[in-house]
């Protein structure tokens, strides 16, 4: 028996869009299976909100620092509410691009349900079983929480959560110091909170060029963010009276 489609992409985020339309575009029968929201980690968690956060953060960041430019300085007071609140007015304009009405237009058969394999040719998923000549696995990733005791006690954050906070934050450990650990580091010190980054690793962004990241590093020290080297998270606790207790780790 032929199979129904040419193609079935399992994960509707960058990559699997990609191949769907593609595909689509090129004439291929596809269909695209998503359990979630099209957009994925860019479009919900990476790209585009973290992108938005920081271009905030560095509008904030030049206002301080205008007497570079022979311009009088200004204190922003930046607000988390009203930020985070423009990361997500960015995000429903870019949504509609990434839409299941978008990728039927397009062709694709949209289905938008959890699934699973049930033979080497054959995926079940919203009460249907698709079969294809070639499956497309685009299922992406999902925050690594590390096993630290007392951390589940604690309102952490990971890369999934950090775009629904509402509330100020006085201050942030920020648990890595890899590209998103950096990015985030960054950002909320330049809206205000008080930063501090721990990493087992022995210095800043440890898999990049060391001259680059000498060179962020020494921004970041220059912009009032501490760092913990060589360090292991042991346990976290939450102190009572004090502010919040938030984490972000790696993916």
């Amino acid at each position: 028996m032929n199979p129904e489609f040419d193609v079935v992409v399992i994960g509707g985020g960058s990559a699997g869009l990609v191949v769907a339309a593609g595909g689509s575009t090129l004439g291929a029968k596809v269909a695209l299976v998503e359990r979630a929201r099209l957009g994925g980690d860019c479009l919900w968690y990476g790209c585009v909100p973290s992108k938005t956060l920081i271009k905030s953060a560095r509008v904030a960041y030049e206002m301080r620092n205008a007497a570079r430019w022979a311009l009088s300085p200004a204190d922003p007071q930046p607000q988390i509410a009203r930020v985070m609140e423009r990361v997500r007015d960015v995000i429903m304009q870019i949504q509609p691009n990434d839409s299941p009405e978008r990728f039927r237009g397009l062709g694709v058969d949209v289905i938008e349900a959890e699934g699973k394999f049930v033979s080497p040719h054959a995926f079940e998923a919203g009460g249907r079983t698709l079969t294809a000549k070639t499956f497309v696995i685009a299922t992406g990733s999902r925050p690594a929480v590390p096993d630290v005791p007392g951390l589940i006690s604690v309102p952490y954050l990971t890369n999934e959560t950090v775009f629904d906070l509402r509330e100020a934050v006085p201050s942030l450990i920020v648990v890595g110091s890899g590209p998103i650990g950096s990015e985030l580091a960054q950002a909320f010190r330049r809206l205000g909170s008080e930063v501090t980054v721990l990493d087992i690793a022995p210095r800043l962004l440890a898999r990049e060029d060391p001259d680059v990241a000498q060179v962020i590093h020494a921004q970041f020290v220059a912009e009032g963010i501490g760092f913990r080297f060589d360090a292991t998270l042991e346990r976290v606790e939450g102190r009572s009276g004090e502010g919040r207790q938030d984490g972000k780790r790696e993916r």
